[in-house]
């Protein structure tokens, strides 16, 4: 938990960007996302030769062993003339850190390949280091301050981008995950990542309850494997890499796909799904999947990514998803097709209505959830439906449906 004092010294800093041109909160928190890995980089590395120091094998070096790779390191570099080391970060950190892993084993270098630095002048530049170092100094304690840290810079992106996707407050996931109730034994997918907020509350979750009783093998699944996005914003892809790196989940399985087209194969590979998938936005009416039009054939991307989380759900399988008001009352076709299959053929074990901006920009939306826990007798189910109210939420997370 970050306090009001952190908060004021985050503020500072963005105001510090702001003043030097720098006003689209997106690009302010790519540009502190690129300063933050760099520095984290140097911590890596300072842990690795205290290790080697004490007898024990660690990893490759991650900076050359030479008198310019080791100019790089943040330890080295953060007190000298402010003009020096922005001439320093522009020509040499900063394209070091786009081919820092060249055979693509990290999700975020994967995703450095069209990134730029454009902190303007060295004097901003500055700032932000300092103001960067006052926080590691006195206010980061953990992985988990720092993540929330991460989490109150995210806050800031609270308007819809040009293809409906926006930041889900944490409250809400938290509580979505909660009814979920995922284990380290599951492999968890939000096909419309964004900053994969969902994928981080799951992995707080899991090391919360899970965590002094995981194996080792679960915990190296936990690092990457376990936890799966897909988005078509480079720039997401980016974001949800570090955010995901911020909270112990250094190499998930993050990748650019349109979900709902045809490149996404994926079947019955998933036991849980949590998204909030764009409810506007164009899409190509011939790159829709085929099998998601023999659900609802339409163009609307809500009820899409809903057939969508039923083909990628395994038997058995759990999802949760928030959807606009339309998925539920709409009378064209596709949405009585869609609702048909939810009710007939699936295990709904809820409907859950919030307060109309409590979740998103879009009014009326409902966080939908349903799993395939067991057979229901006489039911043909792969996965359920049951609709209930929000008074009844302590009473589904406490006991049994």
């Amino acid at each position: 938990m970050i306090t009001g004092a952190i908060k004021n010294k985050i503020d500072k800093i963005w105001t510090d960007i702001w003043a030097g041109g720098i006003t689209q909160p997106l690009t302010v928190i790519e540009q502190l996302t690129y300063l933050m890995f760099i520095r984290a980089l140097d911590e890596k590395e300072i842990e690795n030769e205290s290790l080697e120091a004490l007898g024990v094998e660690t990893p490759k070096k991650i900076f050359p062993q030479t008198p310019e790779g080791q100019a790089m390191r943040w330890s080295k570099f953060k007190d000298k003339d402010a003009r020096e080391i922005f001439v320093l970060i522009r020509d040499e950190v900063f394209p070091f850190i786009k081919t820092l892993n060249g055979d693509g084993e990290s999700a975020f270098s994967r995703y450095m390949e069209d990134a730029l630095f454009l902190l303007p002048t060295p004097q901003v530049l500055e700032k932000v280091i300092t103001g960067l170092e006052e926080l590691y100094e006195h206010d980061i304690k953990d992985k988990d301050t720092l993540g929330d840290l991460y989490e109150y810079m995210l806050s800031k992106l609270n308007t819809a981008g040009q293809n409906g996707q926006f930041r889900t407050p944490k409250h809400i996931r938290d509580m979505m995950v909660r009814l979920v109730n995922p284990t380290p034994d599951d492999l968890i997918c939000d096909p419309a990542c964004g900053t994969a907020g969902f994928l981080v509350s799951t992995a707080e979750y899991i090391r919360e309850k899970y965590g002094s009783d995981m194996t080792a093998e679960q915990w190296e699944r936990f690092t990457g494997e376990m936890f799966t996005g897909f988005d078509t914003d480079r720039t997401m892809l980016r974001l949800s890499a570090m955010n995901l790196m911020l909270h112990s989940v250094t190499n998930p399985q993050i990748s650019y796909l349109d979900s709902v087209s045809k490149d996404n194969n994926i079947e019955s590979k998933f036991s849980i799904i949590l998204a909030n998938p764009p409810f506007t936005g164009t899409i190509d009416a011939e790159s829709i999947h085929d099998n998601l039009k023999k659900v609802c054939n339409t163009k609307k991307t809500e009820l899409l990514f809903v057939a969508l989380f039923l083909r990628m759900l395994r038997k058995g399988g759990q999802a949760a998803c928030i959807v606009p008001d339309g998925v539920l009352f709409g009378t064209t076709k596709a949405h009585k097709a869609l609702r048909q299959e939810l009710v007939d053929n699936q295990h709904l074990r809820a409907v859950i209505s919030m307060p109309s901006g409590v979740s998103s920009p879009t009014p009326g939306s409902r966080p939908l959830f349903w799993s395939s826990p067991r057979r229901m007798p006489g039911a043909p189910i792969k996965s359920g439906f049951m609709i209930c109210s929000p008074t009844v939420i302590p009473w589904m997370i406490n006991g049994p449906l």
